[in-house]
């Protein structure tokens, strides 16, 4: 599978496994419509792809605690991070057809997109030809 094709795939992916978490596990607390969800995970990447580079001094002064968990300490500011961009998104309104209500609603859906993201690159990631 070439790069294009990989990553539209898995940005679809993406969007639809927050559409369904929204949907119908956090249901109570989040709205959203497939619309907004393909926004909040093109500015879900874009946090990624800016905001965690300009945590670097964070991860130096951290490698010792970093190293003494075995990676769970970036495992977990990752998602702190994700939990805040998606719940600063949801709670301004800054996407019409999607609404956070609390922070641990937030965190919970970051921490099941994580999961499924990772799933995604499972099944959607580039592969190598032998």
């Amino acid at each position: 599978m070439d790069t294009t094709k990989s990553l539209v795939y898995r940005f679809v992916w993406n969007a639809l496994a927050l559409f369904l978490l929204a949907k119908f596990v956090y249901s109570d607390r989040v709205e959203i419509s497939f619309g907004a969800a393909l926004v909040v995970v093109l500015l879900l990447a874009l946090a990624q792809a800016f905001i965690r580079p300009a945590l670097f001094v964070f991860r130096i002064i951290t490698f010792p605690l970093n190293l003494l968990t075995l990676g769970l300490l970036s495992f977990i500011a990752g998602l702190v991070l994700n939990a805040i961009v998606f719940f600063a998104i949801g709670k301004t309104h800054l996407i019409g057809g999607f609404h956070v209500k609390d922070f641990g609603a937030a965190f919970g859906m970051t921490l099941l997109y994580s999961v499924a993201n990772a799933f995604g690159n499972i099944l959607f990631g580039k592969r190598e030809k032998s």
